[in-house]
């Protein structure tokens, strides 16, 4: 049987003229946007309590308006955007807080705030990577796996991971399918037989290397360095 689902960019475009599509897409990325900026200000945020957080929200209902088909996809095109409107804020913030008697006092704090806000970017950028694999070592112990194990569990041969993360890809990508394996904590393996057009012994037995490249892509975690452009092919 064939499961059909939505994309994403197609319930962001019903979203644009659907106030409950729009409310509903929000809150269902809001794990994704609080990560996003966790990683930016490298540190834990909470919503209700700290600002980034909100201008998270609104940036992701910005991106929602503004996106098209020509912008990509559109997970790539919203950390654009939300990344941009926390700098935004985070410059507003370094410029609220400075205190100028002239207008040559206020260029000299004005350059201050600017490289104080670099350093800042800068610092956050280099803690990314430490926070990625933090999160996804977290995600893992969910499932039993430890990136030892990982190490342990991945094909030998490229041509295997290559197939392996293609699976991994289509179960991301797939609403249906993607609920399926986190709710039962279990491979669609039929799902993917017919799909893929692959034995089921040889997806059982790397069953636990595909959920950790669902959990990896999900998550956009770069330290594994999937070729995801290379997947969509």
């Amino acid at each position: 049987m064939f499961f059909y689902t939505k994309t994403l960019e197609q319930r962001v475009v019903e979203a644009k003229s659907n106030k409950e599509d729009l409310n509903e897409l929000i809150s269902s990325f809001k794990p994704f946007i609080a990560s996003l900026i966790r990683k930016q200000a490298g540190r834990f945020l909470e919503y209700g309590v700290d600002d980034e957080l909100s201008v998270g929200l609104m940036a992701f209902k910005e991106a929602v308006d503004t996106y098209n088909d020509h912008r990509g996809r559109f997970l790539s095109y919203a950390k654009i955007v939300i990344k941009n409107r926390v700098i935004d804020f985070y410059r507003k913030q370094a410029k609220d807080n400075t205190f100028t008697v002239s207008e040559g006092d206020a260029l000299i704090e004005e350059e201050l705030a600017e490289k104080s806000f670099k350093k800042h970017v800068i610092d956050t950028e280099e803690l990314d990577w430490k926070l990625e694999i933090i999160e996804y070592t977290a995600m893992l112990a969910k499932w039993g796996i430890s990136l030892s194990h990982l190490a342990d569990i991945s094909p030998n041969s490229d041509s295997d991971k290559k197939v392996f993360q293609k699976i991994a890809f289509i179960i991301s990508k797939d609403e249906y399918l993607l609920s399926m394996l986190l709710k039962t904590k279990r491979l669609p393996i039929k799902e993917i037989e017919k799909l893929m057009f692959i034995n089921r012994k040889k997806i059982e037995r790397a069953r636990l290397y595909i959920i950790s490249m669902v959990l990896a892509i999900v998550a956009d975690v770069s330290y594994l360095e999937i070729d995801k452009d290379g997947l969509e092919k």
